[in-house]
This record gives structure tokens, C-alpha cells and sequence, in this order.
């Protein structure tokens, strides 16, 4: 059974919860993904911000010098420990493509994509064969 934290590639794309929509879209940008999470000094996640949410800022012509914060969402997280499995469930009953990876303590490790579960042939096959746990 593969876990989550075995599927992670690259670090977690973070700003402070103080940044601001357009840091959180350079940030998007530069490095190619699709949700930043923004953390507390602690770097415990506090919120999310996707690529859609700031569109939908843009489109809403909002200040895009205002917080991040009024157009985050709150964490979808996983334990770095838990199987993918899980992951994939969490995605699939809260109809969203990333979640949040986290340590037993609550630090963020990194982001799963619904990307990072579909080009893992071994993971796909595991996915169509497993009972899903549940969980709260």
C-alpha cells in the first residue's frame, strides 16, 4: 500500500498568511502548480489558495494587493503516513484536486495532486481494487 508522503515530488509552494493575492499568483506562476498554502510562523497550514480562486478574484476585479486570506479556502489535509487511498477519497467527497500534507504535528510537508495520483500506474491499480477506509 503506497502512502501519501511516498508520492510527494516537490516541496509544498507556501507564503505567509499575510501575503497577498498577487504574491500568491507570481508564486502560482513561477512555479507551476495550482494551490499555495498559506501557513502561520509555526508553518502549520492555515488556509489555500488555487489557481481558481484567484481567477475568480481577477474576474471580480478585487484588489489584487488585498489578503490572500479573503479568497482562501480552508486545508483538505492528509497525514504524510496515511495511503494514498485516503488521499484519493478526501478529493473525491470534497470534489477538489490538491490536498494538503501534513506531519503527526501538524507541519506542512507538502501538496498531493490529483495529477500525482494518476501517472503512478501501480497507485491507479491499487485505487481500483481497494475498499476505501474511512475516515472523519
Amino acid at each position: 500500500m503506497f502512502t501519501v508522503g511516498e508520492l510527494l515530488r516537490r516541496p509544498p509552494v507556501s507564503l505567509p498568511e499575510t501575503a497577498t493575492i498577487r504574491q500568491v499568483a507570481v508564486e502560482l506562476t513561477k512555479n507551476r502548480v495550482g494551490l499555495a498554502v498559506l501557513t502561520a510562523a509555526d508553518r502549520k497550514p492555515v488556509a489555500v489558495v488555487s489557481e481558481r480562486d484567484v481567477l475568480r478574484a481577477v474576474s471580480q476585479n478585487l484588489d489584487l494587493d488585498g489578503p490572500a486570506l479573503s479568497i482562501a479556502n480552508k486545508p483538505i489535509t492528509v497525514l504524510d503516513t496515511d495511503p494514498v487511498v485516503l488521499a484519493a477519497d478526501k478529493m473525491r467527497r470534497h470534489n477538489i484536486r490538491h490536498v494538503v500534507v501534513v506531519n503527526r504535528g501538524g507541519d506542512l510537508v507538502g501538496v498531493l495532486s490529483v495529477r500525482d495520483i494518476c501517472f503512478e500506474r501501480a497507485i491507479l491499480l491499487e485505487l481500483a481494487t481497494a475498499d476505501v477506509p474511512t475516515a472523519p
